[in-house]
């Protein structure tokens, strides 16, 4: 187990040797997009937009809260998650001791906020309040709680009277942000199981896509081999028949590589230094049932 995490810690360390990323020049790489870019980009990320945790260390000014996805090495090496999303929150506070943010996700009880170098407090909260028929927009309600005063977000043009003669800030998250519906799982039942193979289904929501494929150890990453079907409501799916053990996969959307958006556990190629999806197949701990 020991070993295992020695193994993790080397090949991060590794690929992150390989990009510079300790370098000064590297301080502002991540697929194109740098700190001083979130600070200039719109409310709304692009879906394939990745940042590091250092980003964020790394912001000199508070923006309007979006949501994003970044990688976190040090969440990595304890957890075996690399990816992580969820809605950014910041403000400017370099000469206040405190900032903490209250709202409807955290049931109004505040939660205290990081401070950078550069006195801006930020916290990322996980998109939990996604509806389970994804027809209602989820709404976040909130505000900053500074020194002990509340106060609503000066970043954010989205308030709300909240009948005390002030405001508190509102942000609504896209709802094509779905979990249940685009989840690449391993089914517990399809039409024709086996004893020894596991039905994996392969899912993304990309409505804006022509072609996805699905690339993996599984079929030696070739991108001829595995074409995802689109539905009407934009979801890409394929189902496949795997043996139980740790795959290692990528999208390829129109011709450019991804992430699976969805699926937090990542890892890292080594002969490549790519990001790649993880998913653990496990072995089926039932019986068949002879299907008439």
């Amino acid at each position: 187990m020991l070993k295992s995490k020695f193994i993790r810690i080397a090949l991060i360390l590794l690929f992150f040797t390989g990009i510079g990323i300790f370098a000064d020049e590297g301080m502002d790489w991540i697929g194109s997009f740098s700190s001083g870019e979130l600070e200039m980009s719109e409310e709304t990320e692009d879906q394939n937009t990745v940042y590091y945790l250092w980003q964020l260390e790394s912001l000199k000014k508070n923006i309007a809260p979006r949501y994003i996805r970044y990688l976190d090495v040090e969440s990595y090496v304890s957890s075996g998650n690399l990816l992580h999303r969820g809605i950014l929150f910041t403000y400017n506070g370099l000469r206040d001791e405190s900032v903490e943010i209250c709202g409807s996700f955290n049931n109004w009880e505040c939660s205290e906020m990081k401070r950078n170098q550069y006195g801006i407090y930020y916290t990322v909260v996980e998109p939990n309040q996604i509806k389970e028929n994804y027809e209602d927009d989820p709404v976040y309600e909130y505000k900053f709680r500074v020194n002990g005063l509340l106060t609503y977000d000066p970043e954010n043009f989205d308030k709300v009277e909240d009948g005390s003669g002030s405001y508190y800030s509102r942000f609504v998250l896209d709802s094509k942000d779905t979990d249940r519906q685009t989840k690449t799982m391993v089914l517990e039942d399809s039409a024709n199981e086996e004893r020894d193979l596991r039905t994996v289904k392969f899912q993304i929501y990309l409505p804006n896509a022509e072609v996805v494929r699905v690339v993996g150890n599984f079929n030696d990453w070739n991108p001829e081999h595995d074409f995802l079907k689109k539905d009407r409501k934009g979801v890409f799916t394929l189902e496949k028949k795997l043996l139980p053990g740790e795959y290692h996969y990528q999208f390829i959307v129109d011709g450019e590589t991804m992430l699976d958006t969805y699926n937090p556990v990542t890892n890292i190629k080594i002969d490549t230094n790519e990001s790649v999806s993880s998913l653990i197949v496990p072995e089926r701990n039932y019986a068949l049932e002879r299907k008439m």
